[in-house]
């Protein structure tokens, strides 16, 4: 507790933070966006379930401190290494939810929008996304949880900066309580984000279903 008390007073927390926030939120960005593109066409069709599935297999396969090393090999040491590592531990994941919540969707109501030749992007911004905004709420849940703890392995190999790095650097040095201080610190921040920002989100997104009133079901 002195420790965690004492790198908050001393400053140098807040700057190790802001790394480690900001290749986390860069590798979760990719890995959505490659991941959310992946389960909407597993969803929606064959070909993509049959196309995408070897490679989600793949990926679950390799765990993320073996993608840390090889990305470290790849890229060198640097940003690049951490959120590649980051990204690509964390789209399968992603990929699995939304491809669940799409295939949630009447099937029926797809054909329909086919046959009256709606556009593939009308059709995922007008009904597609709509129906799947609680998977899509889970996959950013999920994603994020095992985007911080990907990128802090990560650092071990490929930085000089972030939580990960300096709880590593305290380690090797004996130093376990400042070790414990950093990892506690990254936690209770986590903790807070989550009920400060994602719950309060959530919470408005699906305010409507409070207020339907489901007495004429």
């Amino acid at each position: 507790m002195n420790a965690s008390v004492e790198l908050l007073a001393s400053g140098i927390v807040w700057t190790h933070m802001e790394a480690t926030f900001f290749r986390t939120f860069l590798g979760f960005i990719g890995a959505f966006f490659v991941g959310g593109a992946l389960g909407v066409a597993m969803g929606i069709n064959n070909f993509g379930e049959h196309f995408s599935t070897p490679i989600i297999i793949i990926a679950l396969s390799i765990p993320g401190i073996a993608w840390a090393a090889i990305t470290t090999i790849i890229f060198g040491f640097g940003v690049a290494a951490p959120v590649v590592a980051t990204a690509v531990t964390v789209f399968p994941y992603i990929s699995l939810r939304i491809w669940k919540g799409v295939e949630d969707i009447d099937p029926n109501l797809i054909r329909m929008s086919r046959s009256f030749d709606i556009s593939k992007a009308r059709l995922l911004r007008r009904m597609i996304l709509p129906s799947i905004a609680p998977a899509l709420f889970t996959a950013v849940r999920f994603g994020l949880a095992i985007s911080w703890k990907i990128e802090t392995q990560a650092e071990i190999f490929a930085s000089n900066s972030g939580v990960g790095y300096r709880a590593i650097e305290a380690f090797s040095r004996y130093q376990y309580d400042t070790a414990m201080a950093w990892a506690a610190v990254f936690v209770v921040i986590v903790f807070l984000l989550e009920m400060a920002v994602l719950r309060p989100l959530e919470r408005k997104v699906f305010a409507y279903r409070k207020e339907a009133d489901f007495g004429v079901l």
